[in-house]
């Protein structure tokens, strides 16, 4: 929403909607605006239609003088605009929004977070980010939890360990989160008072009913919210097991608060000094403070144009670092991973595309769609969306389309984020 103008006692506003996802087809846009059609029939036969809303919306508009107007690229996504003159009955500003969410940064930084560092956790995900994410979300609960890589790996850890939370992802090769789930139980190495919990990139409604009908007692959604992560363990580990902690005192995990009187370094001495004919000797000596504030801005000026370099890259750095608990170094080093991670994953996907194997490119996908979210990479996470979408239906038609675009995106981003981090 933005001010065009202003003439006296009215404003000219524009406000627009756009989002990245299927698009719409030139020849349907006026198709759209008309009750009860339902587009591009092969993509969408399960929803009923475009109902009454756009209608709706098209009449308030015209009573008002005005017009929804629409812009689209198919496979890419739509933007909805429209512009409307408003009286302005008082003139005071809404809000400070930059006050606002810097307060809400602050306010942040002192919420209470679980401390469970007796907790007895085993995370299980195919994808290797996946693990190091969760692993780095739980360090501030002070728990170390057990991982595997695949339901095999879970079976072998549960015969010989005994856990209180199983975090078991669904979508994995071979043997899958439900497969694996059965296994367990078949061998009775799920206990009375283990709780698991599915981890899936595709909660949709109903995906609660779904994974407590096969035996789950709860689901959570990839990429993992270290809130949502934190309420669920407190949902279910043993009572007494675990406290809630205020982390406003609580050092940065990337950062260090040190007096002057604290920071030393190390000074060569001369031979024949105090340490003799030993060489170097080493004795400390303070740093100057001056010094090391220097450095501290310096180095908060480089991260800052990092980031704004991620961004010119089409990252959405905020919902990136949302998703690896607002850790800014953690952060940059899980999109190292994901770069690194290219040149493996493409040879991986080509292959499955070479033989046909939508069965595993779908799972392959999947984890590229969470992993490309979990770093705040939306589009190439709504391309893997599809993708998975048609890999579940055997649309090969649609998956060779649009693999190739898939991969040379995701090529393109891994260039420039190794760029960006190196700089």
């Amino acid at each position: 929403i933005r001010e065009k103008e202003r003439l006296e006692n009215k404003t000219h506003l524009f406000i627009c909607v756009k989002d990245t996802g299927i698009g719409i087809r030139e020849e349907d846009h006026k198709t759209l605006f008309e009750s009860f059609e339902r587009l591009d029939e092969e993509r969408n036969r399960n929803i009923e239609g475009t109902g009454l809303g756009m209608a709706i919306v098209t009449k308030l508009l015209d009573m008002m003088g005005s017009e929804i107007k629409l812009s689209s690229t198919y496979g890419k996504g739509s933007a909805f605009s429209f512009e409307l003159w408003q009286e302005i009955v008082d003139g005071a500003p809404m809000g400070q929004y930059t006050e606002k969410a810097f307060k809400n940064q602050e306010e942040s930084k002192t919420e209470r977070y679980l401390y469970a560092p007796n907790a007895r956790i085993l995370v299980t995900d195919d994808n290797e980010m996946n693990l190091k994410v969760i692993t780095h979300l739980m360090k501030r609960c002070g728990i170390k939890p057990d991982l595997a890589s695949s339901g095999r790996a879970t079976i072998e850890k549960m015969k010989s360990n005994s856990y209180d939370v199983l975090l078991l992802d669904h979508m994995m090769p071979r043997m899958d989160g439900m497969e694996t789930l059965q296994a367990l139980k078949k061998n009775g190495l799920i206990g009375k008072n283990v709780a698991v919990i599915a981890l899936t990139a595709n909660a949709v409604v109903g995906a609660r009913e779904k994974y407590l009908a096969a035996g789950f007692q709860d689901y959570l959604s990839k990429p993992i919210n270290v809130e949502a992560l934190e309420e669920a363990l407190a949902k279910y580990l043993p009572e007494g097991s675990y406290s809630w902690r205020e982390n406003g005192d609580k050092l940065g995990s990337s950062q260090e608060v040190r007096k002057k009187d604290e920071v030393m370094e190390f000074l060569p001495v001369e031979d024949g000094a105090d340490g003799g004919d030993e060489g170097l000797a080493l004795e400390f000596a303070p740093v100057d403070e001056d010094d090391l504030n220097g450095q501290a801005e310096a180095g908060k000026q480089n991260a800052d144009g990092v980031m704004e370099k991620l961004r010119a890259a089409g990252l959405n750095v905020q919902e990136g670092m949302t998703y690896c608990g607002n850790d800014q170094d953690f952060y940059l080093e899980v999109l190292r991973d994901y770069a690194k991670s290219y040149p493996d994953r493409k040879n991986e996907l080509d292959n499955y595309v070479s033989k046909c194997d939508w069965k595993q490119y779908g799972i392959k996908v999947h984890s590229l769609k969470s992993t490309s979210k979990t770093i705040g990479a939306m589009e190439i996470f709504e391309m893997a969306k599809a993708l998975e979408g048609a890999a579940k239906e055997g649309n090969d038609a649609f998956i060779e389309g649009n693999h190739e675009e898939l991969m040379q995106k995701v090529g393109a981003l891994s260039l420039k984020l190794t760029e960006a981090l190196n700089s």
